[in-house]
């Protein structure tokens, strides 16, 4: 056991190994990163303890696929280097090892940071690495960081926790971004016992026998989509892949190239993360003088709350309140900050360090899913406009606030939560508790300004032709059901159109009988 107290130039020092000098350290991207993460404004490390001889699973995996091959005489063993946000002597630690000091003892273990695995190969020498977040929360205003989980931590005996998501830094020979994008993302999903947390050795051998471009896989160059899908298909997973829906242009008006609108990557990140499954953006950077595609895996959001918005022509989305999302690059670090431009390019560290600050786009969205969800935000959203137009013609100018939805994807446990929690009267929640229900639901809200109106739910693992909806939940007074319920009989032969949907009078006739 080693102690230092945290600075710019221990982190270099406890970051390098006999292939990568302090120098080469920093100037990389993730000390450039690191430093400001752990630093005053983020964590606000103040110790350093680094684990010597430590034995990563991980690196084991890479180290007996290759490195043990080479003529070099590479280590098996890595250092781990353990953070604090409180500062104490050795004497101290190894006191609150034993349990001496009590007080002492739970200031040390309640200032833990977490992590960073040291490999002991040239270059890409962050391993496998635990982090705490920033700040965490579900309300409104917080950041929320629904991608993460517990890790339990053996710290010399001591077992700490950790939530976070795991994080390692590509290792270009064994594995490229959207490798470790993948095995960051199963690192959460793995969680199900359906799922299987891969190596990024195992996760590179399941994408495909060669590369994109006939040659072989290791050393490794990078993987496509397919590539990506296939192997997120051999880890117990299916990946729904949404396409690009808007041009970036030049200063000229000129379309560049296809990009994710920011509208609908917020949609998308906002739609699917109440299950907790890192998503997988594809993202064009600039890299030099030129652009290259890579993998992010976002794990987290911050969001505003429903405000009051005038009625407007267009249709409100609540995840246009998302200001930031947060994702783990593995050229810079875990919880990335990203923010949207008006242009859909994105603020991001590759244009921020970029020396034109080049902008950074989306080009692709690879949502990993549990293979029983069989219904896409797509299917629902199609269904929510027929809503929002139907309400909008029932409130008619009654409503000085414009209608917002949310649409998201839910355990239908978790909704049930909900439920329980809500201000509903007590025998509509026993109702709403005791019904059967799929495992996985969408569940669209409809909001004025903060003040929630309507849930209705659909059962996300039936067939998207079918007559998918489950339940409508009113949080205002019965007469608005009723009276809505009558209006929509009243004018069926009007309104029932606006559903573009195969289902849509059967969905149609659903409403008027939930809402009696």
């Amino acid at each position: 056991m080693i102690i230092y107290s945290f600075s710019h130039t221990n982190l270099a020092q406890v970051l390098s190994n006999e292939y990568t000098s302090e120098a080469i350290v920093k100037k990389k991207n993730h000390f450039l990163y690191l430093k400001e993460y752990l630093g005053e404004n983020g964590l606000n490390a103040k110790q350093i303890v680094v684990e010597e001889d430590y034995i990563s699973r991980d690196f084991l995996h890479d180290y007996t696929s290759y490195y043990a091959l080479c003529f070099e005489n590479y280590n098996k063993f890595c250092k781990r280097v353990h953070l604090f946000s409180s500062e104490f002597t050795k004497r101290e630690i190894k006191d609150a090892l034993i349990g001496v000091n009590e007080s002492k003892s739970n200031e040390i273990w309640n200032s833990y940071l977490g992590f960073l695995v040291v490999k002991p190969i040239p270059v890409t020498v962050v391993g496998f690495s635990i982090l705490k977040t920033y700040s965490n929360g579900v309300d409104f205003g917080l950041r929320n960081f629904w991608g993460t989980r517990e890790y339990k931590v053996h710290f010399y005996g001591k077992e700490l926790t950790v939530q976070s998501l795991a994080f390692q830094e590509q290792d270009s020979v064994v594995s490229a971004c959207a490798t470790t994008a993948i095995w960051a993302m199963l690192n959460k999903a793995a969680l199900d016992h359906y799922t299987i947390l891969k190596s990024p050795t195992e996760i590179t051998n399941d994408a495909d026998e060669l590369s994109s471009d006939g040659s072989r896989l290791f050393p490794n160059n990078g993987l496509n989509i397919l590539q990506i899908s296939k192997a997120i298909f051999k880890s117990g997973m299916v990946s729904e892949i949404k396409q690009a829906d808007a041009q970036f242009k030049n200063k000229n008006g000129e379309a560049i190239c296809n990009v994710v609108s920011k509208q609908y990557l917020k949609k998308i990140i906002n739609a699917y993360s109440s299950i907790g499954i890192p998503i997988i953006l594809i993202i064009n950077v600039p890299n030099g003088n030129n652009y290259g595609l890579h993998a992010v895996t976002v794990s987290g959001y911050k969001k505003k709350a429903p405000v009051h918005i005038a009625p407007t022509k267009e249709v409100n989305y609540l995840s246009d309140n998302i200001q930031k999302i947060y994702a783990h690059d593995d050229q810079w670090g875990p919880f990335v900050r990203i923010s949207f431009n008006e242009d859909h390019s994105l603020n991001i560290p590759w244009s921020e360090f970029h020396p034109q600050k080049s902008p950074t786009v989306a080009t692709n969205i690879v949502v990993p899913l549990y293979p029983k969800i069989r219904i896409a935000f797509e299917d629902i959203e199609v269904i929510t406009l027929g809503l929002d137009a139907i309400l909008t013609f029932f409130f008619d100018k009654a409503l000085q606030a414009d209608l917002v939805w949310d649409i998201k994807l839910h355990f239908s446990e978790d909704f049930k939560q909900s439920v329980k929690s809500s201000n509903l009267e007590t025998s509509l929640k026993e109702q709403l508790l005791m019904n059967s229900l799929p495992k996985y639901l969408w569940v669209v809200s409809c909001y004025v300004a903060e003040i929630k109106i309507f849930d209705f739910t659909f059962d996300a693992t039936d067939v998207k032709n079918g007559m998918i909806g489950k339940d409508v939940v009113c949080y205002i007074s019965d007469k608005y059901k009723k009276d809505l319920s009558s209006f929509l009989s009243i004018n069926s032969k009007i309104l029932s159109g606006l559903f573009r949907h195969p289902a849509s009078e059967v969905y149609y006739n659903f409403l008027i009988d939930k809402l009696k």
